[in-house]
């Protein structure tokens, strides 16, 4: 039987169409490895700096608690001797936790209440003065441990319900404001998928030249976003992507509400 031109032309188109998904599938395969590729770089390079800069960082944590406490101690209590030693020595144990790759909520919680069972038996007014020296010191401690992204309180915060660590003006600035547009908050939720190229973005936006540019310098100015090199692709950072959960949240929680 005869191959007609018409039933070549139809193979033809379907090898074509076939050859078309292959090759898309392909590039969104290769497009998802780069973003794990380079995710994997980031977090290489990160923990490369913590292990270059922990010691130093512990060691100055620890003198800067025992320098902090001698001085700032009341000097004529019968009890200073003691209580700088237990002071000095939580505060070096916690100081050392900033070395490990992860601190759990739970052991913070503990040396907090370590220290809440060595104030109960103060006995004295002036205890109050090196009580809230030594608290300071170890929330300090804690704070930068959040900084370096290797503690989080969640459940403490879900318990307590406070929200008075919330600071407007910042968190409008670095959060609100550049997912505050339709176009931004686009081009966020595609780069979650994959990374693109500013002409795919301007595609996906329908924004060109400089008016793509001034929305995409917001999410790198604020570090959602980042560029691979000058003219490289973009793609999502760790904050981009934690600025997208949390806002799924936010949103399946306030349906649930209405």
């Amino acid at each position: 039987m005869e191959t007609t031109q018409a039933d070549s032309d139809v193979y033809y188109i379907e090898e074509l169409h076939s050859i078309k998904e292959e090759v898309t599938s392909l590039r969104n395969d290769f497009s998802r490895f780069l973003q794990r590729a380079n995710q994997q770089h980031i977090d290489g390079m990160l923990a490369e700096m913590r292990k270059s800069f922990m010691k130093p960082m512990v060691d100055y944590l620890c003198e800067d608690a025992n320098e902090r406490m001698h001085s700032q101690m009341t000097r004529d209590c019968g009890m200073r001797e003691f209580c700088e030693t237990a002071f000095k020595d939580i505060l070096q144990e916690t100081a050392g936790f900033i070395s490990r790759g992860k601190v759990e909520a739970t052991t913070v919680k503990m040396y907090r209440e370590r220290l809440e069972e060595l104030k109960k038996e103060a006995k004295k007014p002036q205890c109050s003065r090196c009580f809230s020296e030594a608290i300071n010191l170890f929330e300090k401690q804690v704070k930068l441990m959040r900084s370096l992204q290797i503690y989080q309180d969640r459940e403490e915060r879900d318990e307590k319900g406070d929200i008075s660590a919330i600071e407007p003006e910042k968190i409008v600035s670095e959060v609100c404001e550049p997912i505050a547009n339709r176009q931004r908050l686009l081009m966020l939720k595609a780069l979650s998928g994959e990374s693109k190229t500013f002409s795919e973005l301007s595609k996906l936006t329908g924004l060109r030249g400089g008016n793509l540019l001034f929305h995409l310098q917001k999410l790198l100015d604020t570090g959602m976003v980042l560029q691979r090199s000058e003219r490289g692709d973009y793609i999502i950072t760790r904050k981009g992507y934690s600025t997208l959960q949390g806002l799924s949240r936010i949103y399946s929680e306030i349906m649930l509400i209405e």
